[in-house]
């Protein structure tokens, strides 16, 4: 199975229109006045260091990124959503308000306005003949009180992991970040086919950049089901994330089973320790987080289900080690993986 699937052309004209979200991503941006763009540039260049970092870190050119610096031409408002993200939440917040957004052939709408009053006559007759607009729908449709099953609660679970949720402007955006290759299979088969399940018409977007796969969904719906009924906070979630009330407190074990195989699915590890002292590989399945109320949720689902876990400080961050082939296998058959990476790992234990 590829990792794209293309769709052939369709007649109907309204499959080509566009989402409210899709049009706001098309527009593009200039800044207020000369002195918030070098502003801007100069925030970015701080996180990245070089302009060259900057470059290769989002795949432009040396030439298209000094034209976005020197003005000498509109930025996309995808790529400056982009930008955003690399930045602190007050400037994020200041160089939004301080953009123009412009549609993408605004450059042309002053010699379209002067064609329409030489020739107003043609413009009207093909407003005669142009065919009834169809009801529109929203397609990305994630209904607030969709029940929890086992894909949602899964989702969930990966997107406490590696997820992400905020709004830019009118745009509200929710990103899974993964390895290009390594996660590749995971965020195909499982990722897009659950939020699919879920949201049948949504379109989840798949993009590389080096070695990061990202799965993106814009989608005021679904940023409000996380934030507002799962209680996701919006932004850098890391320090605080915690696996929603609505799920820890449900009676049902399998369903919260499923969101910790999720979080460990993204977040989680299994490795052999090789040392000597060993006389044959020893197994170890981890998770690593900041967010200290994470891990003792965590720990606390796998002391009850008797896998023996261990939870050690490194530096900042806690992780929680489940040990040995019996606890490991255990987990394996309880909890268990998604995510082809881990898989792989485990295959040879023939569980």
């Amino acid at each position: 199975m590829g990792a794209f699937i293309i769709f052939a052309k369709h007649t109907n004209p309204m499959k080509n229109k566009k989402s409210p979200s899709e049009e706001f991503l098309s527009k593009r941006i200039l800044f207020k006045n000369e002195e918030i763009r070098n502003q801007f540039f100069a925030k970015l260049k701080t996180r990245f260091s070089t302009w060259n970092n900057i470059g290769k870190s989002f795949n432009i050119y040396k030439s298209r990124l000094e034209c976005f610096r020197n003005g000498n031409i509109s930025m996309p408002y995808s790529t400056f959503l982009t930008f955003l993200n690399y930045l602190d939440k007050q400037d994020r917040e200041f160089f939004l308000q301080n953009v123009i957004l412009k549609d993408k052939n605004w450059g042309r709408v002053k010699g379209g306005i002067s064609t329409y009053k030489k020739h107003k006559h043609i413009f009207e007759k093909g407003r005669m003949i142009r065919p009834k607009k169809f009801k529109h729908t929203n397609k990305y449709q994630f209904k607030f009180d969709m029940p929890l099953t086992p894909q949602l609660c899964e989702l969930i679970g990966a997107f406490i992991g590696d997820g992400f949720t905020n709004k830019y402007g009118h745009i509200y955006m929710t990103q899974f970040a993964g390895h290009s290759t390594l996660d590749n299979e995971y965020f195909v088969k499982t990722l897009v086919l659950f939020i699919k399940m879920i949201s049948p018409n949504s379109n989840p977007i798949l993009t590389k950049k080096d070695n990061t796969l990202r799965l993106t969904i814009y989608s005021k719906e679904f940023h409000k089901l996380l934030t507002e009924r799962f209680k996701f906070a919006a932004g850098k979630k890391a320090y605080t994330v915690t696996i929603p009330d609505e799920i820890i407190n449900l009676k049902d074990s399998k369903l919260i089973n499923l969101c910790v195989r999720g979080i460990y699915d993204t977040d989680g590890c299994i490795f052999y320790d090789k040392r000597a002292i060993y006389k044959n590989p020893y197994i170890r399945i981890n998770l690593t987080s900041v967010s200290y109320a994470l891990i003792n949720q965590v720990y606390t689902i796998l002391k009850n289900l008797n896998l023996n876990p261990r939870v050690n400080a490194n530096y900042n961050k806690h992780v929680i080690q489940i040990n040995g082939l019996q606890n490991c296998k255990k987990f394996i058959e309880v909890i268990g993986f998604s995510n082809k990476r881990h898989l792989d790992k485990i295959k040879h234990l023939g569980i």
